[in-house]
Order: C-alpha cells, then structure tokens, then sequence
C-alpha cells in the first residue's frame, strides 16, 4: 500500500460532519488514509466517527486547513471531480480515462490529489481552475445526483482495482486430496460395483482405470474427498443389509 500514500484525498467546503466520516470509510475500504479538509463549514465531530465506523483513525488524522492552495503546491496531479456544467466541460474525462495517469503518477512517487467540492453547490470556478484534470462519473442524465461518500468510493475502487487487484484476502485455503484420498475414494467404489455386480461382463481393471483418470481431473480438495467418502461408506451400509 505504500505508494498508494502518495494519494490525498481532498473535501472542500463540507457541509455535513457525516459525510466526511462516510467518505473516510470509503477511502480506508480502498487502501487510502490521506483525507484534507479544506475550509470545512461543518469540522468532524461524533457523527463523523459514527459513520466512519472502522475508519474513524481517518478520521483523526485528518488535516483541516485554510486554502486548497496549501495541500495540492507538491502535487504533479490534481483532479478536480465534478457533476456540473461548467465552462470547462469539453475537458472532461471519466474515472477510468484518468486512471492510467494516477498509476503513472504514484509509481514515479509524486503527489496525486483528488479534490471534491461541497454537498450542495460543487467545486467553485476558482477551486477547480487550480486543478490540472476535470473528472466526472457518468451516470443517468436524467438523475445526475451522486452524494459525496458514493463519489469518492466510486473513485477510490477505480484506484484499488487497477492498484491491487489481488482477491486472495477474501478465499480460504484450499488443501487438496492426496494420493491416498483417491486410493481409498477408488477403493470404495470398487467395492460397490461388485457388491452391486456392476461388473458382469465388463473389465474391471478398465473401468477402475477411467475411474482414477477421472479422479485426476476432477482435482479434488480435500472436503470434497470427505463429502464422497461419506456418500461411498452409507452406499456401502445400505447395501450390506
């Protein structure tokens, strides 16, 4: 994660102490710990920490400053996200297109900071005309109404999914059949087709032979293997009676 630091994320203006919570959590989910809060109307308070709920050490550590001006001067990328017609909409790219160049960015170690205006009214002409990239999130034209915390997890999974995106944390370790599973799973069966005289008129070593070729592609784990250990052995009680 460590090149992923060199990403801030940046709150203009916020209005709603539980949007910054929320838009911590959403940036902590995705890998990123940096959150400055430029000139909030409204600064963090317990409902922001109720809503970060794991994330609440973004929370704290975040940074309240004065001007946008003080936290994006070492940054080589700055982008301005938004929603709104603006003069400056002929400039504007998706997520996805600017992408490639954050990745650029980070792997070179330089700054990235990813600006987000006020709740109701945006980024204001001046913020956004300090920024070097125009960025919005297609939606439904006729609905065109992300909320803060949605934008910014939006766009940090762009960031994550391109950074890492390793799904191993999520799977639980696998242990395979061995040989002696398979042996014993063969074994089984061949009991059953002679106790169900499955054989008559067939060759046995053949059958016994397709039988493990299957085993082999089948490439069981070992759960698997119990689970038709079980099945055999009750196939194998039943019969008996």
């Amino acid at each position: 994660m460590k090149s992923l630091n060199n990403i801030q994320i940046i709150l203009c203006n916020t209005s709603h102490p539980g949007n910054i919570g929320s838009a911590a959590r959403a940036m902590k989910t995705m890998g990123l710990y940096k959150l400055i809060l430029v000139d909030p109307i409204a600064k963090p308070d317990d409902h922001s920490l109720a809503l970060s709920c794991n994330a609440r050490d973004v929370v704290e550590n975040a940074r309240i400053v004065a001007s946008l001006d003080e936290v994006i001067a070492s940054s080589e990328l700055v982008i301005a996200m938004t929603g709104r017609k603006r003069e400056f909409s002929d400039r504007l790219i998706t997520p996805k297109a600017v992408i490639p160049e954050i990745m650029s960015a980070i792997a070179n170690n330089a700054q990235v900071s990813i600006v987000f205006g006020n709740e109701q009214h945006g980024l204001t002409i001046e913020q956004q005309e300090r920024c070097n990239r125009l960025v919005t999130i297609p939606g439904n034209p006729e609905y065109f109404s992300l909320n803060l915390a949605q934008a910014v997890q939006i766009m940090c999974y762009e960031i994550y999914s391109n950074y890492n995106p390793d799904l191993t944390h999520l799977i639980n370790p696998v242990q395979k059949a061995n040989h002696g599973d398979s042996q014993y799973l063969l074994a089984s069966l061949d009991k059953i087709m002679q106790q169900t005289e499955y054989y008559t008129k067939k060759n046995p070593e053949r059958i016994m032979r397709r039988l493990q070729k299957i085993l082999h592609k089948a490439d069981l784990e070992r759960e698997e293997a119990d689970l038709l250990h079980g099945i055999f052995k009750q196939i194998q009680r039943k019969l008996g009676q």
